[in-house]
């Protein structure tokens, strides 16, 4: 067996067919542009990293503000509007936490719960309930744009390039939509928190690793 079937076998012919068709059947090239892409995801990693603990922490303060609750998603005012998908992956939560054989508290419940959850709080449904409290997640947004819907359009767009990352799909056919992502993924960190950025600077290395590819994929 040649090395280009044993890589084929092993990646999958499914997921390699996108890049052979992009690079028009040409094995190599198809398999350096599949190498690019881990690595400009990974370069994602610590931006998308800071966004999601710094989002999920700041939400879980407000929430346990608004609720005088640190335990807020077990609070009964939470539970009576919550809905059918909040509820369950909060039990899903703990059922992990006991599953590692953890004590659950409210710490490793609010890491245990899924980008997914937290994005779902900006949904039409909570506009009357939380936004008045997730608003103030937010304090660098221009008040203008502080609109829930604004939130959870971003925020969900992100955990859309967030979701395909993690799950090791391809995120570099578009260049220009790929830098799109990383400015709005930079707005959302200095919306949380302007010192944010500084401190991030030195993890921000997606640019240079997307030049240094750009051939490669293109």
């Amino acid at each position: 067996m040649n090395n280009n079937a044993i890589i084929e076998r092993i990646i999958s012919k499914e997921r390699l067919e996108p890049y052979l068709r992009h690079h028009k059947n040409d094995f190599d090239k198809a398999i350096s542009h599949y190498k690019s892409n881990i690595l400009i995801s990974e370069a994602f990693y610590p931006l998308l990293a800071v966004l999601e603990i710094g989002l999920r922490n700041s939400i879980d303060y407000q929430l346990s503000k608004q609720f005088n609750d640190d335990k807020w998603y077990e609070n009964i005012e939470f539970v009576k509007i919550a809905s059918r998908f909040q509820i369950n992956r909060i039990s899903e939560a703990r059922t992990n936490i006991m599953s590692d054989k953890k004590v659950i508290t409210s710490g490793r419940v609010i890491s245990e719960l899924s980008l997914g959850f937290w994005t779902s709080l900006f949904d039409t449904k909570f506009e009357m309930t939380l936004w008045k409290s997730l608003r103030l997640t937010f304090p660098n947004c221009p008040k203008q744009i502080r609109k829930r819907k604004t939130m959870s359009s971003k925020f969900n767009g992100i955990r859309k390039l967030r979701n395909r990352i993690f799950h090791h799909e391809a995120i570099t056919w578009n260049l220009g939509v790929l830098n799109s992502y990383k400015l709005e993924i930079i707005e959302g960190i200095l919306w949380l928190d302007k010192e944010l950025l500084d401190w991030i600077d030195e993890l921000n290395h997606i640019d240079e690793t997307i030049e240094k590819y750009r051939k490669t994929i293109e």
